[in-house]
């Protein structure tokens, strides 16, 4: 499993991010999702104690987990890191409502 920084990923998303996840699906027989919400940009994500300068947008992160929930081999998932008192106006918790919904979409 190889560590892809957010810069990669928002530049070489088809070369290298797709691919490795390709190859990581297929290795495992079961997986475990946990997205830090975090990783998002602080604009799209207020509402976590360390809001990523940077970060990979939420668009990105969903193409990064639609493979996984379709695998048919996800077992589990998480959401991590949200916290509402540094929400603001509610737009963290929408966003994280729409990754959750999205992954209750997708999974199978």
């Amino acid at each position: 499993m190889a560590i892809i920084e957010d810069l990669e990923v928002l530049t070489a998303f088809e070369t290298r991010v797709l691919p490795e996840l390709e190859r990581n699906i297929a290795q495992f027989d079961r997986l475990y999702l946990t997205i830090d919400l975090d990783v998002l940009p602080a604009r799209e994500m207020p509402a976590v104690s360390a809001p990523a300068a940077l970060g990979v947008p939420l668009a990105t992160l969903l193409r990064i987990v639609e493979p996984l929930c379709r695998s048919g081999k996800l077992q589990a998932v998480d959401l991590v890191e949200f916290n509402p008192l540094f929400d603001i106006d509610g737009q963290g918790a929408r966003t994280a409502a729409r990754v959750a919904w999205q992954i209750a979409h997708w999974w199978r």
